[in-house]
């Protein structure tokens, strides 16, 4: 072939070339987002039925169970638009499994500034009985003397100045007029790139300070039932104050 046919080959493919090459990368147009929860007491792990910690009232108190809904997460971009992805995730402290999900929906770009939740399950899927996934009866989160589901599980042993012997606690609230709100400021530019949300849970911010303290003394068997309403308050309130999120990866 002639070498000049040749040369003009090469230079129509180096401008080929050169265009493809040329061409900008565009951005996905949104993400995939993990939320993590880790799950402390003032920064110390909890280790089921053995660590023994301290509360605002003198408790010495062991955690033998731990779960908690986190629903119907909503985050806030900078523009004030709310995107809720309707999620139903069951929290269990002592099973690794449980403690991060992606949301079922990946998350548009943007610039985010909020990020708001909900702990226990709203009116509409309060009160339909038991449903599939987090809301089965199996994860053993529904009344079994009322309807609907306990929102927040605890349950342990403990003694204190004046309980000095090892004595059974349970806490499990719920009822609708507990579902509790939290929200949290979050700086989280979201690009096409996925994104790890790490939210640390302080079990000991639930128990309080005055005038909201939980005292085992007197608290040890609260169900949500009548008799509880002040009890169910100061959880309401103290529960709202335990989350923080500590870090974006």
């Amino acid at each position: 072939m002639n070498p000049l046919k040749i040369f003009g080959f090469i230079i129509l493919f180096s401008v080929v070339l050169s265009c493809n090459t040329d061409k900008p990368v565009m951005p996905n147009p949104d993400a995939q987002i993990l939320f993590s929860f880790s799950n402390r007491v003032k920064g110390d792990q909890i280790n089921k039925s053995t660590s023994i910690h301290t509360n605002s009232s003198n408790n010495n108190y062991k955690v033998d169970l731990l779960k908690y809904y986190i629903t119907n997460i909503t985050l806030v971009d900078d523009k004030g638009i709310a995107t809720n992805y309707k999620n139903y995730n069951l929290i269990d402290a002592f099973d690794i499994n449980s403690t991060a999900f992606f949301l079922d929906k990946k998350v548009v770009n943007g610039n985010y500034k909020e990020v708001v939740f909900y702990i226990g399950v709203d009116q509409e899927r309060n009160h339909t009985g038991a449903q599939e996934g987090a809301l089965s009866a199996s994860n053993g989160m529904l009344w079994n003397w009322t309807f609907g589901y306990i929102f927040f599980k605890m349950e342990g042993h403990f003694t204190s100045p004046s309980i000095i012997s090892e004595t059974a606690y349970r806490n499990h609230l719920g009822t609708d007029s507990s579902l509790i709100k939290v929200e949290l400021p979050i700086s989280m530019l979201v690009n096409g790139t996925d994104k790890k949300v790490n939210i640390k849970f302080d079990l000991d911010k639930v128990f309080g300070v005055l005038p909201n303290i939980i005292d085992l003394s007197v608290d040890n068997d609260r169900q949500s039932n009548l008799g509880d309403e002040i009890w169910m308050k100061k959880m309401v309130v103290n529960t709202t104050q335990a989350f923080a999120i500590t870090s974006i990866e």
